[in-house]
């Protein structure tokens, strides 16, 4: 890709990355995206060193030093770095400078500031002066450009923007409890921190990433910011929702850390064992990122679930033995007897939601017996 094809390939995904975020939704980031989108990729969960800066020029510096504010929401006063960050697909400038606090800035991103500022001073003092006319953004896109040529390292993370974002729904949707095990812990390894679980270990010693130095009983949690204290309170919850409260068991033997990735080509057949494949049907808008990995079978059975939580019984024996295995089914009420006018807005939309994608992936849905 040339100079100008990746221009406009950002402006693209700056413009969809805005309206994106004005519709109230989240865009998980891969890897090598993240490598494309960033300055400093990494700048969250690891040291630079002053070799790895050394062929930054002074606009370099200045814009990936404020890259790590921007990437917790801050605006800014200069024209120059607002125009330069609503281009980005990540960024949703939200915190007006004055509101700023660097308490949000983790170990890694603090000490980051500081390499990048002292450089930036050591080749023009004062730094690089923001909003001269005529500015633009080249020096940027050649420094991603020769980095991007370059083969990308596989950095493979669950939730790549848990350090600067809050999760939902979207992001957790089709994850099995392994995979959200994994996820709330790697927020820790991203910081360091090692585990007395082996299988923890065996899969974070697998990413080029990780780099374990604090032992378990050293580790503060004050290292973490707000998003990732928040961050491992919900994928503790989910967690702990889809295990009926018991959590994913780790170190079972035959354990497996390259099922980590591989959730959607089972269509979802694991969340039958739990007690409820969507706890909150009932109480949110399920979504199409939700349900579109699932098999017939489970969206069947998921529609069928919102019936069986207000008691009704079904002629299928299939439903019937799988409802009565789960301990908070009580049917009682007959197909006949049984009226559609109980559901509330958000059942009677799920239902239609569950049913269309259901009747897409077979005709006439999925066959019970």
């Amino acid at each position: 890709m040339n100079k100008n094809g990746m221009r406009i390939f950002k402006v693209i995904l700056g413009l969809l990355g805005v309206w994106v975020w004005c519709l109230g939704c989240f865009v998980n980031v891969g890897a090598e995206a993240k490598a494309f989108e960033y300055i400093l990729p990494e700048a969250d969960s690891r040291y630079y060193s002053e070799d790895e800066i050394s062929d930054m020029g002074l606009q370099v510096l200045c814009y990936a030093k404020n890259e790590i504010y921007a990437r917790h929401g801050r605006q800014f006063k200069s024209w120059e770095l607002t125009e330069y960050f609503y281009l980005q697909p990540w960024y949703y400038g939200k915190i007006k400078p004055e509101n700023f606090s660097d308490a949000v800035l983790n170990k890694f991103e603090s000490s980051n500031v500081e390499l990048l500022t002292k450089r930036e001073n050591e080749l023009q003092k004062g730094g690089y002066v923001l909003d001269r006319k005529g500015y633009d953004f080249t020096a940027i896109d050649n420094y991603i450009l020769k980095r991007f040529s370059q083969p990308v390292e596989g950095v493979a993370y669950l939730f790549p923007d848990s350090d600067c974002r809050y999760l939902n729904g979207n992001d957790v949707a089709g994850k099995t409890l392994q995979e959200i095990c994994y996820g709330k812990n790697e927020i820790y390894a991203r910081h360091g921190r090692k585990f007395n679980s082996k299988e923890l270990q065996d899969y974070f010693h697998s990413k080029s990433w990780y780099n374990g130095t604090t032992a378990p009983g050293d580790f503060r949690d004050g290292l973490l910011n707000g998003y990732e204290s928040s961050n491992i309170e919900y994928l503790t919850k989910r967690e702990m929702e889809l295990s009926n409260n018991k959590g994913y068991q780790l170190d079972k033997p035959g354990y497996d850390i390259y099922a980590i990735g591989n959730s959607s080509s089972g269509g979802g057949e694991y969340l039958l064992d739990n007690d409820y494949i969507f706890p909150e049907s009932n109480t949110r808008y399920l979504t199409d990122t939700e349900v579109r990995n699932l098999s017939a079978k489970v969206l069947c059975y998921a529609k069928n679930e919102i019936y069986a939580r207000r008691g009704r019984t079904f002629d299928s024996e299939e439903l019937t033995d799988y409802f009565w295995s789960k301990p908070w089914y009580t049917g009682y009420l007959s197909p006949k007897d049984f009226s559609t006018d109980i559901f509330n807005a958000y059942e009677a939309a799920n239902i239609k939601l569950l049913e269309d994608h259901e009747f897409s992936k077979t005709t006439g849905g999925y066959k019970l017996k």
